[in-house]
């Protein structure tokens, strides 16, 4: 029997030394991620909610069943403070005690904006008590790392139907519109704002368009255009940083 057991452990020793079996697993313990960006490229000079894109920027996790307190924050280490994030969060009433449940959430900074370029650590941190346990609350403290991309200038705008450019349209003709950049958009996308002159011609023309990452020019399809008692102008102006630019001057008949 006393063989038998050496045997035992030679046979694990082996394993271990050859990798199979993993000794430490039982010690090492992961920093908890309760609370933590999703989104780690950002544009910057300009916020989520100016771009009027109100998407998560990252989640939060209730480890508990309830969670009796329940505090988020962030802090984006560029001297603005830190600060409670918007979330959707719902707390429900358990027993006398409103309550968070146990679960994934979503949070978002929409008025951020980031002020200078480079790699940054952004600090979300989540004090929590978990009902049923012993008083004080649990901080889980996360440092996320992020880029911030410079934005790219707006190279030209163009209005075009059937695939070429034109001047003159019709009233009720759809026209499409092409925003070119000066070079390709970053991780972040790059947001481009759009004004028409005169305003309201063009009432289907968004606010903000985003060139997707890696490419230079986005096309709005099919922007239809009041028809007119006379013939009148229209053109859209484009602009992210430097100098905006105009398309053409398109005029619309009757």
């Amino acid at each position: 029997m006393a063989w038998h057991r050496t045997g035992i452990s030679i046979s694990l020793l082996a394993l271990c030394a050859l990798g199979v079996i993993d000794t430490s697993r039982k010690t090492a313990q992961a920093e908890p991620r309760y609370m933590f960006l999703t989104v780690s490229d950002f544009e910057v000079g300009i916020s989520y909610r100016q771009a009027q894109w109100h998407a998560p920027i990252g989640q939060l996790i209730i480890p508990c069943s309830y969670a009796d307190h329940f505090v988020p924050s962030i802090d984006w280490n560029d001297g603005t403070g830190e600060h409670k994030p918007d979330t959707n969060v719902e707390k429900k009433m358990v027993q006398t005690t409103p309550a968070v449940q146990s679960g994934t959430y979503l949070f978002w900074d929409d008025e951020h904006v980031s002020t200078n370029v480079g790699t940054q650590v952004v600090t979300t941190k989540l004090s929590l008590h978990c009902m049923g346990t012993p008083p004080g609350d649990q901080q889980y403290i996360y440092r996320n790392v992020v880029a911030v991309h410079p934005r790219i200038p707006v190279n030209c705008v163009e209005f075009s139907k059937n695939g070429k450019s034109v001047d003159s349209v019709k009233g009720h003709d759809a026209v499409d519109l092409t925003i070119t950049l000066d070079a390709p958009a970053p991780s972040s996308g790059t947001w481009v704002r759009l004004e028409v002159t005169p305003p309201g011609n063009l009432n289907s023309l968004p606010p903000y368009i985003r060139v997707s990452p890696q490419e230079t020019q986005d096309t709005i399809l099919n922007l239809e255009l009041r028809r007119p008692s006379v013939d009148f102008t229209v053109q859209v102006t484009a602009s992210t940083v430097g100098r905006a630019q105009g398309s053409q001057k398109l005029t619309v008949t009757p």
